[in-house]
């Protein structure tokens, strides 16, 4: 009975456990979980370089056919340029793809220096090659390099043409680039990175006789990509699967738990309304070992102990109790001239 009594004790105890168990499982799950995801970060930058060199025209003054890059040059004597693009794209990580590219050229009449009115008053493209295909496999760097020849008297004409046309105060500029169009397949990026590079060279139009400079931009940008991944280190998958394993047995145990409990209450309830019979009703309740087959007689299932009360006060005979050895079911019964009255009591009745 002090078993009994220190069950539910027990039970609630457990229960606790339980508890802190599966809030045990669930932290050690969320910590593998968050460490599973890390940042894969790809990173391109250019290390490109332009160079050139001016041929002049006939002239009384320079005896070199041309000038380097980096010089002052007299527009007016300006007869053609060769220009070498140098392309070079280095990677943090092994990737494979390919560099499409191609050379244009760009003439506009530009609005004067004049900050109130700055701008353009008409540009054009020229392409000045088709697309080529430059392509990679598992590389740290795509590079290639190309050249063009621009006909800078040509381009210069057309602006001279749009001025008189139009006589407005203009300056002209023309800039020759090579544009790259990258798509890099990189491990850990499901879809293709794509980003565009490029190298210009710029000089100025519809100067005469006057000094000027070529302005170079190489494009020697930085850029990054980012993506997330599952993380492959298998400690933190251990992690994740123990902490989801703590959080499986922990139900388990819960429920093994709630229905031994269960089964307490029914078994209580059993035995209390068994020992209020017993003792209410001693004097009249007979004992018996053996369970006596009572097919013979003409049976009368009643459905509470108090209908059986009702034959005992008829009859006057003595109610048989009989329990089965599991202590699950009790059989209380009387018989009379073939005739007996049952009630029984089962603890699978209880708590449902």
């Amino acid at each position: 009975m002090k078993e009994e009594l220190n069950l539910p004790k027990r039970i609630t105890m457990k229960m606790i456990l339980i508890g802190i168990l599966f809030v045990f499982g669930c932290v050690v799950g969320l910590i593998g979980s968050n460490n599973s995801n890390k940042e894969i970060i790809f990173k391109s930058s250019g290390n490109n370089a332009v160079d050139y060199k001016v041929f002049l025209k006939e002239n009384d003054f320079f005896d070199e056919p041309f000038l380097g890059a980096g010089k002052t040059y007299i527009t007016s004597l300006i007869d053609h340029i060769d220009i070498d693009f140098k392309y070079n794209e280095t990677f943090t990580a092994e990737a494979s793809g390919s560099s499409a590219y191609y050379l244009k050229a760009v003439i506009s009449a530009d609005k004067t220096s004049d900050p109130e009115s700055s701008g353009e008053y008409w540009s054009k493209e020229y392409r000045l090659s088709d697309v080529s295909t430059v392509e990679f496999e598992k590389a740290r760097q795509t590079n290639f390099d190309t050249s063009v020849s621009v006909d800078y008297a040509y381009y210069n004409s057309i602006l001279e043409s749009f001025r008189e046309e139009y006589p407005v105060a203009s300056n002209g500029t023309i800039k020759i680039s090579l544009v790259v169009e990258n798509t890099v397949d990189a491990e850990s990026f499901s879809d293709p990175i794509k980003f565009n590079s490029e190298l210009n060279l710029s000089l100025p139009l519809l100067e005469k006789a006057v000094e000027a400079k070529i302005d170079v931009e190489t494009g020697n940008k930085a850029n990054e990509f980012k993506t997330h991944l599952k993380a492959k280190n298998p400690i933190y998958t251990f992690i994740q699967i123990l902490g989801i394993g703590i959080m499986v047995l922990s139900v388990a145990l819960a429920v093994v738990v709630i229905l031994k409990r269960r089964a307490f209450i029914n078994h209580h309830q059993y035995i209390s309304t068994l020992d209020k019979i017993l003792d209410a009703n001693d004097s009249i309740i007979t004992n018996i070992e053996n369970m006596p087959n009572l097919n013979k007689f003409q049976k009368f299932e009643v459905q509470t102990f108090e209908e059986l009360l009702d034959a005992y006060s008829e009859i006057r005979l003595p109610i048989n109790f009989y329990q089965n050895k599991n202590g699950t079911e009790s059989t209380f019964f009387i018989t009379n001239e073939g005739i007996v009255w049952i009630y029984r009591l089962k603890k699978r009745n209880f708590g449902s």
